[in-house]
């Protein structure tokens, strides 16, 4: 889906929930809530019986010692014998580093560099006053250090510095172009393929230097850092339990995870467009999923994931619909804007908190507000149904623990719901990759093919950076990219055309940082390959009359075996896509031969978070609740295609 989107003791799977998820809050380096510093996953390791570290981040009961607060859990040490699961490290900044673990009542020893710093019978541990851009080993045990039966291990590092404001996102509007053939630290050469191996490396870092691309990098993991520190754990339980649940829904059979499931394209649903509404099999998610009825879906965009959406600053949807701009808080509703505004104003979580609003309003993704007798014409009568129907409908038998937890009190209202739904997307990052390593300094991180993707894609000769640029790899602003036309459109006509944002097809680029997890790719997902999408800027209208002689829409997953397929699928299609191609000039291209796209491509690879890679990682783990049905029973509980539980 494009979008997303008086009991005072909390449930104990809530509990355990809120432990297990990485949230530490970021104790040092702080000024009215934001980091003074950047913040990675540069260096993890895990061994034993725990998950790697990743980019999640655990609740922090330390004090301002580093000491960690008991006072609150009684554990007898009955556990003991047992290693503390789901170990997880996190650099927060210069000068700390957060542990957490899952809570099962055990009280454990916190060893760092094999010297005992803390006993805890809390869930996490927040180490402080260590060094910059250190590596430390930490051993947590419930019992003798040298049991492996009884002792986790992991090693993290301390960030390069402890100054930055954490104010910057790492994208970058305006970038700096330059062509190889200009670069004499790359030989002066017109293309990658033709540098040695032993010029590579040397080539890279001047590239690099002119796209400032560190300095990027550490603004966003200071950006990063900054946002991890500002959610509360309570409110992310709430907003995980709220973001899985299927009470949101006009007909209790769709939850925002329906399509930004966690274990899904980093937190997408893997189709070229969602199925909403009326699924045949709720708890179906991702590939297979259908209504029984709507052969193209009736949702017109493809969903976007979840996974970073925390570091966008200017807007959300792919046209940008929601947006913050020098005069605060844009929507299409006042009252969006207005009551997001009062909540949380125009920081972190504004934007993520106004775009919660609308899919529970949108009659193709989780409710036709008519159905129930609101105008969803007006801004009343959608924030009416909010109010009196979705809040409502959440019993305050089932929900008060988790909203009093949350807020101070059970009450329940829409405005709380979006902003707890915001806390929980806030903490899905996941922006370590191998690239990354590379550019900290690990010449090894990347291969030489790795090196020359990189290498063509950043240069002027290929154009990637008009678009993609800094360390988030997007401008942000809606730019054309000429896409075929396809599906239902978002013309009201029933055209099947979809302009974007500033008409011409002009949409949001997104960014690149786990691409190759994120497919099919396209706002409407035109492409079933990353390669055939980097293909089409070759030549944009070579790529879309190309696109429509092989019928390529019915090579997407979604669309095979359908028949008539083409006609269904984008009956006016090539019309349309001519008509922008016509008002953009878009016939031009940047001529990349089949070997450099293919050096692209492999360099995109690596802008993979390993664990947004993997299903089984703690990070992504942490992000999908116990199948326990929820507070009310509601609770998507997701299988795949194939029945597999995720």
């Amino acid at each position: 889906m494009e979008s997303q989107s008086k009991n005072s003791i909390v449930p104990v799977m809530a509990l355990l929930r809120l432990l297990i998820l990485p949230l530490f809050l970021l104790a040092v380096g702080c000024s009215s809530g934001s980091s003074g510093s950047d913040d990675s996953t540069s260096s993890e390791t895990v061994e034993g019986n725990s998950g790697s570290g990743g980019d999640t981040e655990t609740g922090d009961d330390a004090d301002d010692n580093g000491d960690t607060d008991t006072g609150t859990d009684t554990g007898t040490g009955s556990g003991q014998g047992t290693a503390p699961q789901e170990l997880i490290a996190n650099a927060f900044s210069g000068t700390s580093i957060g542990l957490s673990w899952q809570r099962d009542g055990v009280t454990y020893t916190i060893y760092r560099d094999g010297e005992k710093i803390a006993e805890t019978n809390n869930s996490n541990y927040v180490d402080q006053g260590l060094s910059v851009n250190t590596e430390y080993s930490y051993s947590v045990t419930s019992g003798d250090l040298g049991n492996d039966g009884e002792t986790v291990r992991v090693t993290a590092k301390t960030l390069v510095n402890n100054t930055n404001s954490g104010l910057s996102n790492g994208a970058v509007a305006a970038p700096i172009l330059d062509r190889l053939v200009n670069i004499s630290e790359c030989k002066n050469v017109r293309s990658a393929l033709n540098l040695l191996d032993g010029d590579l490396d040397t080539c890279l870092a001047a590239i690099l230097e002119l796209n400032n691309m560190a300095g990027h990098l550490e603004d966003m993991r200071a950006f990063a850092a900054r946002v991890r520190s500002e959610q509360d754990p309570a409110l992310v339980e709430l907003g995980m339990r709220l973001f899985y649940s299927q009470s949101l829904s006009a007909n209790g059979d769709v939850a925002c995870a329906s399509c930004h499931h966690a274990a899904i394209g980093c937190g997408g649903d893997n189709l070229s467009m969602p199925v909403g509404m009326n699924p045949l099999d709720p708890a179906l998610v991702g590939p297979g999923r259908s209504d029984g009825i709507n052969e193209v879906p009736i949702v017109p965009r493809n969903a976007q994931p979840i996974c970073n959406v925390a570091l966008w600053s200017s807007g959300l949807f792919w046209d940008n619909r929601v947006a913050l701009t020098d005069r605060g808080l844009r929507t299409d509703s006042r009252d969006v804007s207005f009551n997001t505004e009062a909540a949380v104003g125009t920081g972190t979580l504004a934007l993520m908190m106004a775009q919660a609003h609308f899919p529970v309003t949108n009659p193709a993704e989780m409710g036709d507000v008519t159905q129930f007798g609101y105008d969803g014409n007006t801004d009343s009568g959608n924030t009416d149904y909010r109010e009196d129907i979705i809040a409502a409908n959440l019993g305050r038998e089932s929900w008060s623990a988790l909203f009093s937890a949350a807020f101070g009190d059970d009450q329940i209202t829409f405005s709380r719901i979006a902003q707890a739904i915001a806390a929980f997307e806030a903490v899905q990052l996941f922006i370590h990759n191998p690239f990354f390593d590379y550019v900290d300094g690990d010449l090894n991180a990347l291969d030489s093919d790795e090196k020359r993707g990189a290498i063509t894609f950043m240069s002027g000769n290929s154009g990637c950076t008009n678009c993609h640029a800094g360390a988030f790899f997007t401008t942000e602003g809606p730019r054309p990219a000429n896409y075929p036309q396809i599906g239902i459109g978002t013309d009201e006509n029933g055209s099947g055309a979809d302009l974007g944002a500033n008409g011409a097809g002009a949409f949001r680029p997104p960014t690149l940082l786990n691409v190759a997890l994120t497919g099919p790719w396209g706002h409407s997902g035109q492409f079933a390959t990353l390669r055939r999408n980097v293909e089409h800027y070759r030549d944009r209208a070579a790529s879309v009359n190309q696109y429509y002689t092989n019928s390529e829409m019915c090579d997407l997953a979604q669309f095979q075996g359908l028949a008539d397929c083409a006609n269904k699928v984008a009956p006016n299609g090539p019309a349309l896509s001519q008509a922008i191609l016509a008002a953009t000039g878009g016939d031009a291209g940047n001529n990349l031969s089949d070997a450099e796209i293919d050096l692209v491509v492999r360099f995109l690879e690596t802008l993979t978070d390993p664990d947004a890679a993997n299903v089984a990682s703690n990070p992504v783990r942490a992000l999908i609740p116990p199948r326990d049905g929820g507070p009310d029973g509601k609770q998507l509980d997701a299988k795949d295609g194939a029945g597999n539980e995720l």
